[in-house]
């Protein structure tokens, strides 16, 4: 039997009846086909019912370690796992979209995984300020992390096809991978840039 994802947020609730009839089954099927064993880490740009559906599909993958997931709405990703277990590898920040005005080193929405000096082996891109998530998923990721971005066919959002090639397009996400040139063309920059915010 399927778990039942939803919860309630000012009293009104965010269930999968809320979205287009495939949203659900589809980010599942593209959980099943890119989020296999081997993958440990996950970052996710805009919580919401999909952070649950992430981290009950993290906790059947084996030496799953890390599900970061960031919002820029304190109270909305509060009330995702209000009424349910918050597993031990979910990591959640509410963060301002941007940032300090100042020359402090804090770091905002868009920018803060680099804090971690890790790479994702999935990213999920479905929150503000996507081009610059994207950017930053580029110096996080490695050859074979899969880049999954909800939207996708706003014609805002097609730059982003100058960082990552397409692996497929699905009726309501696009799945991605690095390419290879600009892998290459970041080169040690991709290190530096984590090394300067690392914890």
């Amino acid at each position: 039997m399927d778990e039942a994802f939803g919860f309630t947020f000012n009293g009104k609730p965010v269930t999968p009846a809320k979205f287009k009839p495939l949203y659900v089954s589809e980010f599942r099927r593209v959980l099943d086909t890119y989020a296999t064993a081997g993958v440990t880490r996950v970052l996710e740009w805009g919580s919401g019912l999909t952070t649950q559906i992430l981290a009950a599909h993290a906790a059947r993958l084996p030496d799953f370690e890390l599900l970061l997931t960031i919002d820029s709405n304190p109270p909305y990703q509060e009330a995702i796992f209000a009424g349910r277990e918050r597993p031990a590898f979910l990591r959640e920040m509410a963060l301002d979209l941007a940032g300090p005005q100042s020359l402090a080193p804090e770091l905002a929405y868009s920018t803060y995984p680099l804090r971690l000096g890790r790479n994702f082996d999935l990213i999920f891109i479905d929150g503000r300020r996507r081009m610059e998530c994207a950017f930053i998923a580029a110096l996080v990721c490695h050859e074979k992390t899969a880049i999954v971005v909800h939207d996708y066919r706003r014609l805002r959002y097609q730059p982003i096809l100058a960082l990552f090639d397409v692996v497929e397009d699905g009726p309501e996400f696009r799945v991605l991978k690095p390419r290879p040139s600009v892998m290459t063309a970041l080169g040690e920059s991709r290190g530096y840039s984590a090394a300067l915010f690392r914890e």
